[in-house]
């Protein structure tokens, strides 16, 4: 069925967008989720008429999507959380932006020292902590190690046998391989909302403070949602299905609260806390050449107590049971493989 792309189909499709937008459980998602979708105006001012029916199709399965969550589709309502708390989309790289950088810190050298362009990826004390910390990702932490140099093949050493055999590494495949393997682990990483600081010397300190003032004192960055009242209003609902400050909640949605406290408290699990505390500075100066992956320059990463993970996707740790289990496989295992073997020479 031929797309139609004059004017009163494309602003017949907002009205219905528009109208789905205002059945979302909170003023936070009605608000925000227009913000993140094409307006009509770019599909108006496209005088292509293939590529305005592209962009049509892209709005209508962005409404498609809209109306399965409405109707309480979880895999949906996930994808409309995610667009609108910077989970994946636009949003996602505004909230990163301020991490990409390292004021404090003069440039990395030229790799190739004629061209600019050749520095390596500039990896800030923040971003270090989110990618060293599997909580604060989509898969797998690398070691600290592996971040700040990213791993090159045997014959970028000079002194290898590799290079006397083939000659230098190339600097161009150098830039090349670092900049891979740096795009390759920001895209793993869930960007905090905001950032907090504990300014207590205690370790075990609950003084955690997100307002602007402390982090300045602190010499934190803010992100670009600080002091929005966020995280307050997803623990809120992930715990009772309804907003803290008895804001109401729009009447006609369909969704159960059951199931926005499961959701919301799945989105916590996809948004971690970083946290700067001065403790944990204090105690790496004390302990000097000891390095830990998961407080670099005294940022920590940590989840909502509210929050879940997905535990599929998790193996849980061992006990005396799961232990016995497993040697009792291997030396099932080996039983066999003797039995086979004795079968054979026969």
């Amino acid at each position: 069925m031929p797309v139609r792309t004059d004017k009163k189909s494309v602003f017949s499709l907002y009205r219905t967008f528009h109208r789905q937008i205002r059945l979302l459980p909170t003023n936070y998602l009605r608000h925000v989720l227009p913000l993140r979708t094409l307006p009509p105006t770019a599909v108006l001012q496209t005088y292509d008429l293939q590529r305005r029916a592209t962009k049509i199709k892209r709005v209508q399965s962005e409404l498609e999507r809209l109306r399965l969550a409405n109707r309480g589709v979880r895999k949906k309502f996930d994808h409309v959380l995610d667009l609108a708390y910077g989970r994946k989309g636009k949003l996602r790289w505004e909230l990163l932006q301020p991490l990409l950088s390292d004021p404090a810190s003069p440039l990395p050298d030229r790799i190739i020292p004629s061209v600019e362009r050749s520095r390596p990826p500039v990896i800030s004390p923040e971003m270090t902590a989110l990618m060293a910390n599997g909580i604060s990702r989509s898969s797998r932490a690398p070691a600290l190690k592996r971040i700040q140099s990213a791993p090159l093949p045997e014959r970028a050493n000079p002194n290898s046998a590799a290079a006397h055999l083939l000659g230098p590494f190339s600097k161009r495949r150098e830039v090349n391989i670092r900049w891979r393997y740096f795009t390759k682990q920001l895209h793993a990483v869930y960007p905090p909302v905001e950032v907090g600081v504990d300014q207590s010397r205690a370790i075990t300190s609950k003084d955690h403070r997100t307002d602007r003032a402390s982090l300045e004192r602190a010499g934190v960055r803010p992100m670009l949602l600080q002091e929005a009242g966020i995280m307050e209003e997803l623990e809120s609902l992930a715990v009772t299905g309804c907003l803290p400050s008895g804001e109401p909640v729009f009447a006609t949605h369909y969704l159960r609260r059951r199931f926005l406290r499961q959701r919301f408290a799945s989105l916590l699990g996809r948004i971690p806390l970083l946290t700067y505390s001065e403790a944990l500075v204090d105690t790496k100066r004390e302990a000097s050449g000891h390095k830990t992956t998961e407080t670099p320059n005294g940022y920590m990463v940590s989840l909502s107590p509210v929050a879940s993970r997905d535990q599929r996707s998790r193996a849980h740790d061992a006990d005396e049971t799961d232990a016995a289990w497993f040697q009792w496989a291997m030396d099932q295992s080996r039983k066999k493989a003797a039995k086979r073997n004795r079968g054979a020479e026969r």
